[in-house]
């Protein structure tokens, strides 16, 4: 099925269907990082879901907070604009 046809399926579910499939969604992921949260099964259950996830880490990375990141895109796009110029 194509993600085309997936989003608008979903844009079609009930808010709380789309907060299902968020859970699903997010479970599948950590499971494929290797991270085993395990499936709530009711939202009764949330807080041991939030539990779970707080007790894992997460690392958030960004190239504006890197300066070597910052410089190396600076002179990709440099070198990219010579070649254009010349």
């Amino acid at each position: 099925m194509p993600l085309s046809e997936i989003l608008s399926t979903v844009s079609q579910l009930s808010h709380q269907d789309k907060l299902r499939l968020i859970h699903f969604l997010l479970l599948a992921v950590a499971k494929e990082e290797g991270c085993n949260l395990e499936p709530v099964a009711d939202i009764e259950s949330e807080s041991a879901l939030l539990n779970q996830l707080s007790s894992t880490e997460a690392v958030v990375w960004s190239p504006q907070a890197d300066h070597e990141a910052v410089q190396a895109l600076s002179d990709i796009l440099v070198a990219a604009q010579e070649a254009a110029n010349g």
